[in-house]
């Protein structure tokens, strides 16, 4: 395989936009893909991540999932994306403040490197942003440079295209969306900030609200505050009418909204791309108050030609495969522009 150096990185990048393979390293499970550039999965596989066994093996773990698909492949691997929590530099490769693997800091990439049957380059960035960088080349962000993407889970994620550029910032940090405080006497965040927007806009702040409301005992509900009260049930409860399931989830659409006004006052994004378990499970009941409060703090022409998709890349590891791809073009930029 050819290498040449790459401006960007200072690292040696393939020369050939061929199959990659994309890993998705989350705190519960580590999912990889050998990705066509066409988006076709062609092999794929699994592993729980049990950060508590340690971070080498965690790595043992990413890299056994890595060489798997190196031999299943039927042809040459330009390289690896890894899409990590945390904050994660992508020229450094290194991964630091990863609360959920138990990281303060790793080499993610140069450790993975070391540990593959074959010499391919491995590069990392943020989840969100793999996310929609997966939506950018094969899901609803086709055809659009200037998008967000907002993923709605067990958090609030965002990843931000702008010129068809990925959005990092200064220290790697932009895009943290769902740690933008939106009532500063609200419930206190896991980052220790109170009414983050992810207290509200995520799964764990839906069922949250809904306790709270039940509670208040104010609106009429069938929902019971147990343990067995799930996100599913609430949106079950929400679609046959439930009061209380209702305007709990017309609350997170709000919160939705207003950050999305925040993007859209900043950005000019031409596109919202909404995913996640909860975002996609209920976007048809989150879209209009979000628009609704959008509309309210939006100037109307930033407006006239916004759109508002739900997430089409199935696998996670899809984005994380992308990287490889986004590098190649990226230096492919920087090269035209040294040589002119």
């Amino acid at each position: 395989m050819a290498f040449w150096e790459s401006p960007l990185l200072g690292i040696m990048m393939p020369a050939t936009d061929g199959l990659t393979i994309g890993v998705d390293l989350g705190a519960t499970k580590i999912a990889a893909a050998l990705v066509a550039s066409d988006g076709r999965i062609l092999a794929s596989n699994q592993t729980p991540t049990e950060p508590t066994k340690g971070s080498l093996a965690v790595l043992e773990r990413i890299a056994a999932q890595v060489n798997d698909l190196l031999r299943r492949s039927p042809g040459l691997v330009s390289g690896v994306g890894i899409g990590s929590p945390g904050q994660v530099n992508s020229r450094l490769g290194i991964v630091r403040n990863a609360v959920n693997l138990g990281w303060d800091e790793i080499h993610l990439a140069a450790e993975v490197q070391l540990r593959l049957e074959q010499q391919l380059p491995v590069f990392i960035q943020k989840d969100a942003n793999l996310s929609a960088l997966g939506e950018y080349y094969f899901g609803a962000g086709q055809g659009c440079q200037d998008f967000v993407y907002l993923g709605i889970g067990s958090g609030l994620g965002g990843g931000i295209l702008s010129g068809g550029h990925l959005i990092n910032g200064a220290d790697w940090n932009a895009a943290e969306l769902g740690h933008l405080s939106l009532d500063t006497d609200g419930e206190i965040c896991a980052c220790g900030l109170r009414g983050c927007a992810e207290t509200i806009v995520s799964g764990p702040g839906l069922l949250n609200l809904v306790r709270q409301y039940l509670a208040e005992g104010r609106l009429r509900s069938e929902l019971v505050a147990d343990p067995a009260l799930t996100t599913s049930l609430i949106l079950h409860a929400a679609r046959s009418g439930d009061e209380l399931a209702r305007a709990a989830l017309e609350r997170l659409g709000g919160w939705l909204g207003m950050i999305m006004a925040a993007c859209v006052a900043v950005l000019n994004p031409r596109r919202f791309v909404i995913g996640g378990g909860l975002g996609l499970a209920a976007f048809d009941e989150l879209k209009p108050p979000a628009l609704l409060e959008l509309s309210r703090r939006t100037l109307p022409a930033s407006l006239q030609s916004l759109t508002c998709l739900p997430s089409q890349v199935e696998s996670s590891a899809v984005g994380a495969a992308s990287l490889v791809w986004y590098l190649q073009e990226e230096n492919q930029l920087i090269r035209k522009e040294v040589i002119d």
